[in-house]
């Protein structure tokens, strides 16, 4: 039994599976301003540990997603806060089998991050040109594809969808794929891609 099937258990026990599938249509819409979803993320240029609120819409396809994160000054050259905002589509959920278990096979999305840290502009020195740095030290915008899976548990009583789905995500950013060009293939694609993972959280 996986992992993730043991953290689960318990609400399985809770939530027998006579399910409707994590895509159904509230009865009643939450307010737009209340997230759907809670997000707890590692890696992937996000911070070593992230969290984050979602929203969704178009049955739960289309999500936008804000996320602030951590990075200890051991995995980098200083540590800092890292802030994303993702908007991302996913086209298809299928079940597995009769079962209230869910793949989402494909996600594609885009991300803007910013990285609050002093440190990113006082360790570049002196002994550069002011303008040598064309790019921002903080910024940074990206792409990615991924997928998830996961358990739809049993809906609300107002018709809210619940689930709980493992994902990743694999991208990379705008000086990450100008670095690549630039090398003129000395520097192998597999060097600028970055790999996330997290765990969404639907419960009301």
């Amino acid at each position: 039994m996986s992992l993730l099937a043991l953290l689960l258990l318990p609400l399985e026990v809770l939530n027998p599976p006579q399910l409707a599938p994590a895509d159904t249509v509230p009865a009643t819409p939450l307010p737009w301003y209340v997230p759907t979803r809670l997000l707890v993320h590692t890696a992937g240029d996000q911070g070593l540990l992230a969290v984050g609120a979602g929203w969704t819409a178009n049955h739960n396809r289309l999500a936008l997603e804000t996320l602030g994160g951590y990075l200890p000054k051991q995995y980098s050259i200083t540590p800092m806060g890292i802030f994303t905002a993702k908007i991302s589509y996913t086209p298809w959920q299928l079940p597995l089998r009769a079962t209230a278990w869910r793949v989402q096979p494909l996600t594609v999305g885009g991300f803007a991050s910013y990285s609050a840290s002093r440190g990113l502009t006082t360790t570049r020195g002196s002994k550069y040109d002011d303008d040598y740095y064309w790019w921002s030290s903080h910024t940074r915008i990206g792409g990615f594809v991924g997928s998830s899976a996961g358990y739809a548990f049993r809906p609300t009583k107002r018709g809210h969808p619940r689930s709980a789905m493992a994902y990743y995500e694999l991208g990379t950013n705008d000086l990450y794929l100008i670095s690549w060009t630039s090398a003129r293939g000395s520097l192998p694609f597999s060097d600028i891609l970055t790999l996330g993972f997290g765990l969404r959280l639907q419960l009301w």
